[in-house]
């Protein structure tokens, strides 16, 4: 369990005894006592959810050091999506591209992704989807934080644009200490089997995208390659 990971669980602790301690001084019988508890269940569901745990995926093989992706191949630009943490490390998040499965980033793993230069519209899914726009020229490399937040049931996730807010060390870092991993069968048959629901889900929060001011989405943009 990473130190990255105590934060918010223990907002998640804070608040429960926020919760519960009225308990001992209920004097109005048992109905405010039992919305008490159940709030409390609820964020003890979450610490034990978005614990700091790591769980891997079976949808992703483990590169090998020797093979991993480094750098954009002829005629692509590179992006890692990287989830550097072990918060929400139970729950998993998959990314795609556009309407295509790029992979299932579990805590502590990376994707390295080549893509075709130009536009694109990335998208996380989790207990919700989420966006990031962008723009991509040939022959660089780019960077995502996969960045878990709180859910109502589980974790949600956001894409976090490398957009110079991080220092070439932070990002050096992110991608030497976590696992390069890659889409295996199990996660490609699994993508096709829960395509519809997937769509729907996208379909859903592009709206609430759509509706966002543009200085609110997540853009990565294209001088930010290196």
């Amino acid at each position: 369990m990473g130190s990255e990971s105590i934060e918010l669980p223990l907002a998640l602790i804070l608040s429960t005894k926020y919760f519960i301690m009225p308990l001992n001084n209920n004097k109005q019988g048992d109905i405010p006592l039992r919305k008490n508890v159940g709030k409390a269940i609820i964020l003890l569901v979450g610490l034990v959810t978005l614990g700091g745990c790591a769980t891997p995926s079976s949808h992703m093989n483990t590169v090998r050091q020797e093979q991993r992706s480094s750098k954009p191949a002829p005629g692509k630009a590179l992006v890692y999506f990287v989830r550097p943490n072990t918060y929400g490390g139970a729950i998993q998040s998959t990314i795609y591209d556009g309407n295509e499965y790029i992979g299932t980033v579990s805590a502590k793993t990376h994707v390295a992704y080549q893509a075709t230069p130009g536009r694109h519209m990335f998208m996380v899914v989790g207990e919700s989807a989420d966006f990031m726009s962008a723009d991509l020229s040939e022959g660089k490399t780019y960077y995502a934080q996969v960045l878990a937040r709180i859910g109502f049931w589980k974790a949600r996730f956001s894409l976090v644009p490398s957009n110079g807010q991080f220092t070439q060390t932070q990002l050096d870092k992110w991608i030497n200490t976590t696992r390069q991993v890659t889409a295996n069968e199990e996660g490609r048959v699994w993508a096709k089997e829960n395509r519809s629901s997937i769509m729907e889900k996208k379909e859903e929060y592009m709206m609430a995208w759509d509706e966002k001011p543009d200085e609110d989405k997540q853009i990565l943009r294209k001088e930010s390659g290196i």
